[in-house]
């Protein structure tokens, strides 16, 4: 079934426990028809295993492209993904965002155990799966490392000169809004520019009463981790990042904050409307790059926006999405969308002037 989620973040460990429970079956799995594929997967793994001559996928192991080619033409992803889609149906309360799966998104079987070597000890994805189905611990940590991989990376102050412009600009806007203010961290990944968001507008003079932040994405563990500062595939990420946030739970910042589970390019026209909304790291890169998706997330946006409001957008693509989506096409579709564009140090701004 499809979550509905909107919650107000806790770094309570009870609170993060009740609401885990929305996202995992628990306890032990059987499933007749799971056990079947799997079974059929182990044979067609053996076989793959009995021709190949590199020798089998372990820990640490250099991937080449003869490996990736020669596991894609004996054992390709086409055959081992369906039983995998077939095992997220079964332990999942939600429909997955697949999108951000790490093995969705690996060139070959090898290279989707590279990107779980520290969760996997065996080459064959059957002995993987009747592993998680057994072990709901195991379970757990799959998930949040599959959905929320090292190149999903994050972190705090990636954009700061944007922060920069957005203080002067909340701090010249206060009267205008008549010192309230309601912001948009529009697909937020794991929520760090949304709890900077939070920590920025008491330093621009809004007290917490007078402001509401929302983060929102489409994967449901992006959202469970930012609400609840939670990554127990990496703990030490974990330790930093609610260190960093921690003073915003000591006072009235954090009840004035909510993450939901939310499509950029499928929000209703009549939606909630903001006064900020930032977008970043999502427009023009791997998720979102065709020019008519484009034009109808940053339409949908700024119909979000009050008069006068911004929309924000920076980005740390590589040169190769640069190329593809250049910032001349995004002025256009910003200004197509009806913002008046500034183009800032990082990234570009919208405003809503009609």
């Amino acid at each position: 079934m499809q979550m509905h989620f909107s919650v107000q973040p806790s770094l309570a460990s009870k609170v993060a426990e009740e609401r885990l429970a929305h996202l995992l079956v628990p306890g032990k799995i059987e499933d007749h028809d799971l056990d079947l594929r799997i079974s059929r997967l182990d044979c067609s793994f053996h076989r793959y295993a009995t021709s190949i001559t590199h020798g089998l996928w372990a820990p640490g192991l250099v991937i080449t492209h003869e490996m990736q080619a020669l596991a894609e033409l004996l054992f390709p992803l086409d055959r081992i993904i369906p039983v995998f889609n077939r095992f997220f149906a079964k332990v999942t309360l939600f429909t997955p965002f697949l999108g951000a799966s790490a093995i969705h998104n690996a060139p070959s079987w090898p290279d989707a155990l590279h990107g779980l070597q520290s969760l996997v000890t065996s080459a064959n994805p059957a002995e993987l799966l009747c592993s998680l189905l057994a072990d709901e611990k195991k379970r757990r940590l799959f998930f949040f490392h599959n959905f929320l991989p090292p190149r999903y990376g994050g972190g705090f102050n990636r954009y700061p000169k944007q922060l920069d412009f957005l203080k002067d600009w909340l701090r010249e806007n206060r009267r205008r809004f008549n010192y309230e203010i309601n912001c948009l961290d529009a697909a937020c990944g794991c929520g760090e520019g949304t709890y900077e968001l939070a920590a920025l507008l008491p330093e621009c003079g809004y007290s917490p009463e007078t402001f509401h932040i929302c983060g929102s994405t489409i994967e449901p563990f992006e959202l469970f981790a930012a609400a609840h500062v939670f990554f127990p595939h990496d703990l030490q990420r974990q330790a930093n990042y609610r260190r960093h946030v921690a003073p915003l739970f000591s006072g009235e910042i954090s009840k004035r904050m909510a993450f939901r589970l939310e499509d950029i390019a499928g929000i209703p026209a009549k939606a909630e409307r903001f006064h900020v909304i930032l977008c970043n790291g999502i427009l023009g890169g791997p998720f979102l790059h065709e020019k008519v998706a484009l034009e109808e997330a940053v339409t949908r946006l700024a119909a979000r926006l009050n008069l006068g409001g911004i929309l924000l957008a920076a980005d740390k693509f590589h040169g190769g999405w640069k190329k593809k989506v250049p910032a001349t096409l995004l002025v256009e579709i910003f200004t197509k969308a009806g913002l008046e564009v500034l183009k800032l140090e990082e990234g570009l701004a919208g405003i809503k002037t009609g």
